[in-house]
């Protein structure tokens, strides 16, 4: 087997036994990888451990003969520990960003600008103003999105491409189908997510913010629930894959108090 190394981080971990499991990893150059990390749960175990939140130098075997190779060493670069005031819903939107990759990442495919780009998400997650977070998280859905290839249309009508203008009323978004849609092009009895004026406006500046932009914008709960539903939506919709953010749970929790 052919030994490898490469920075990483964790996207999730399966417990299958009680010194052992595979976890799956996003790593600089090889993408997003499972590995079986065998007596990596024991105590007694000599090598590095595996942590969530952190970038870490990644040592393992490719294996020709099953479909996972394993873990060899780990040796922590850097921990995120979201241990700052609000540290539970640092915890779920960081837990979200790492969600969202793992449902959409390829399999083994390089991501060198996206795995950067977690990278300073969760490092802002660490250390912004708890008000701030709900407005990265958004900003990060959206541009992962896009680094993929999945481009909502927010500034056009999804289906005649004419330019939508914020007059200050709601205006319609088509998760299904791929972007807001105008007056004219919508159909009775179709889904729509409303988009407040304000909502609108938020969601056409998140798109082309930096991440740093983003971290400076507060939110409440209403605008970030909509944008999230719609976001997750056009995700499913795009890529067939189910995006229900199990992560976020928590806050939803916290909203409905």
């Amino acid at each position: 087997m052919a030994l490898s190394k490469t920075d990483a981080v964790v996207l999730k971990a399966y417990n299958w036994s009680e010194s052992s499991r595979t976890v799956i990893f996003f790593t600089k150059e090889f993408g997003k990888i499972a590995l079986y990390d065998k007596g990596g749960r024991s105590i007694k175990s000599k090598r590095g451990r595996i942590v969530d939140f952190a970038e870490m130098q990644l040592t393992f075997y490719n294996s020709e003969k099953e479909t996972n190779g394993y873990v060899s060493d780990i040796e922590l670069i850097k921990q995120y520990p979201f241990d700052k005031d609000g540290s539970l819903g640092r915890l779920a939107y960081g837990s979200a960003g790492a969600e969202i990759l793992r449902l959409l990442l390829p399999e083994e495919e390089p991501q060198r600008q996206l795995y950067q780009y977690y990278l300073n998400y969760i490092q802002l997650i660490d250390t912004v103003e708890k008000k701030f977070t709900p407005a990265l998280f958004l900003a990060f859905f959206l541009r992962t999105l896009s680094q993929l290839g999945y481009h909502p249309s927010i500034s056009y009508c999804i289906l005649c491409s004419k330019e939508i203008q914020n007059s200050g009323g709601d205006i319609n978004f088509a998760a299904d189908i791929g972007g807001v849609i105008c007056d004219t092009c919508q159909k009775a009895g179709e889904y729509y997510i409303s988009l407040s004026a304000e909502s609108f406006k938020l969601l056409k500046a998140l798109q082309t913010a930096s991440l740093a932009e983003a971290a400076t914008v507060p939110l409440g709960m209403t605008q970030v629930t909509i944008l999230q539903e719609a976001l997750s939506r056009f995700a499913s919709s795009s890529t067939s894959i189910e995006i229900k953010l199990k992560s976020l749970a928590f806050i939803e929790k916290l909203k409905n108090k």
